[in-house]
């Protein structure tokens, strides 16, 4: 495995993380946030809220931080060249069935009385989340020719 490869990988993986973060610090503060929760949740859901923040905010600048690596080591564009594009364009396709049938699904919870605030939080987590999560899906540079396809 090259340079290259190793960055891309690694990129890949922070973006796993920042799913996870990313969906940790919303649906924590919902919970945080959320006057249907028992009391002893509000304070487990902060927590888990600021950890989340924390891992995305770290994850999103080692992503950043191998991009600029790998373009001035490597001279490639890795967040910007055609493949990319391509990878970020599908992604949000698929991202944009998971919110949608997330969206039935809140709505079918509301009728039931769960709170829109928090199926806010969480749908606003699944939506981030679902699109870093098919774009480490759809990327398989380097992984050879017939993986790609």
């Amino acid at each position: 495995m090259d340079q290259l490869e190793a960055l891309n990988a690694r990129m890949r993986v922070c973006l796993l993380c920042q799913a996870a973060g990313f969906f940790a610090w919303q649906a924590g503060g919902g919970v945080a946030a959320s006057e249907q929760m028992p009391a002893s949740l509000s304070a487990t859901g902060l927590v888990v809220s600021l950890l989340g923040f924390g891992l995305w905010l770290v994850t999103i600048s080692v992503y950043f931080m191998n991009a600029r690596r790998a373009y001035k080591s490597v001279g490639y564009d890795v967040i910007n060249d055609e493949w990319a594009r391509d990878v970020r364009r599908r992604a949000a396709e698929a991202a944009f069935w998971v919110i949608t049938l997330c969206t039935v699904l809140a709505m079918t919870l509301s009728n039931f009385g769960v709170e829109g605030a928090l199926l806010l939080k969480i749908l606003t987590g699944l939506s981030v989340s679902s699109f870093f999560v098919a774009t480490v899906l759809y990327d398989r540079r380097g992984e050879g020719e017939e993986d790609a396809a």
